[in-house]
């Protein structure tokens, strides 16, 4: 255990002398001592929850906020990027598995000096590269908890967006207290239905609904997200019932942003070696759009077509998309529809 890395767990509860419980997200596991949680980045070292990964930044990189995706907050804009090693989820389909399927404990123990990288310095390399803000992903971002809450803070007093791209599967108090610390935007990956989620994520989506709904009264920017994986979430009655949720709980100007799958990880396992068909996402698109939502996305498509932004009232082009940025901008300084001054809902 590489002490650089450790750092004591903010919410936590001893229940007695051999076990102790994590309340950062809602895996709420109860870790004996000497030992790991589910994520493996929570360590019970003698009695005391600590997080391993505290500034062990293995992923960074400078991305359009658009690569988040985010697409109605600070268009064009980029954001300093990182990740960590762990994850809270069983996702078979991960695309950064060499991140969140690596061990947390191993990864610390043989990481040298140049993988710490302290919340000051975080933000340093982030306006020396005239970054916008920072975005906290690559894996899920939650296991990052005590340090994100010091680079927000930090990110605030430099003129900084902090931004969040989450499973958004943490408990209430982590979230209040990371939009408290300057947390702007989430993008939250809704993965499925209720079977589909607990079976392959072993995780209860109603916990997300809650969190995107609590983020949403608190302030924070909420975009949603979902891969499309045929045979596991693509049918229609499940694409229907997750637009219509968005609509009623979230709102119907509520970015949806749904994505092809590419096989990952440990795809072929469950006999997926191919993307998800493009009539899939069409149909899915269309049930989105019938079901009331106003701003459809779909991503990882070989064309930007399905990129752009039209005004809900008057249907012109307000925001036209080039490859993970923007090309063209029609709205007015408020976020407004430059033609008829309708709120496209954009930061």
């Amino acid at each position: 255990m590489n002490s650089m890395f450790l750092k004591k767990a903010k919410y936590q509860r001893k229940i007695d002398e051999n076990y102790s419980q994590c309340l950062t997200c809602e895996r709420r596991c109860k870790i004996q001592k000497g030992t790991v949680g589910f994520c493996q980045s929570r360590l019970n070292k003698d009695g005391e929850i600590y997080s391993i990964v505290y500034g062990l930044i293995p992923a960074l990189s400078f991305n359009p906020i658009e690569k988040k995706p985010l697409y109605h907050f600070y268009p064009g804009s980029k954001a300093i990027t990182i990740g960590t090693y762990g994850c809270n989820f069983t996702c078979f389909w991960c695309q950064n598995h060499h991140l969140s399927k690596t061990n947390p404990l191993r990864a610390s123990q043989f990481a040298t000096s140049d993988e710490f990288i302290s919340p000051k310095r975080l933000i340093e390399i982030a306006l020396k590269k005239k970054c916008q803000g920072t975005s906290i992903s690559f894996n899920e971002p939650t296991l990052l908890f005590e340090y994100s809450l010091e680079v927000f803070k930090l990110a605030k007093q430099h003129g900084l967006y902090n931004t969040y791209v989450t499973n958004g599967y943490m408990t209430e108090n982590v979230l209040r207290d990371l939009v408290d610390a300057g947390l702007d935007a989430v993008n939250i990956d809704i993965k499925g239905d209720s079977d589909m989620v607990k079976k392959y994520c072993g995780a209860d989506v109603d916990k997300v609904w809650r969190n995107a709904k609590l983020a949403k009264s608190l302030g924070v920017h909420v975009e949603i997200t979902t891969l499309l994986i045929q045979g596991f979430n693509s049918e229609e009655k499940i694409v229907k019932k997750l637009a219509e949720r968005i609509f009623s709980e979230l709102g119907e100007l509520t970015p949806y942003h749904i994505s092809r799958f590419f096989p990952h990880y440990k795809s072929q396992k469950y006999g997926l070696s191919e993307p998800t068909p493009l009539e899939l996402l069409y149909n899915a698109y269309k049930i989105s759009k019938d079901a009331g939502l106003k701003h459809i996305y779909l991503g990882n498509l070989p064309t930007v077509d399905y990129d752009n932004t039209y005004c809900p009232k008057c249907s012109k082009l307000v925001i036209k998309r080039k490859i993970l940025g923007v090309k063209e901008l029609y709205l007015d300084s408020g976020g407004n529809c430059k033609f008829c001054g309708f709120p496209i809902c954009i930061i």
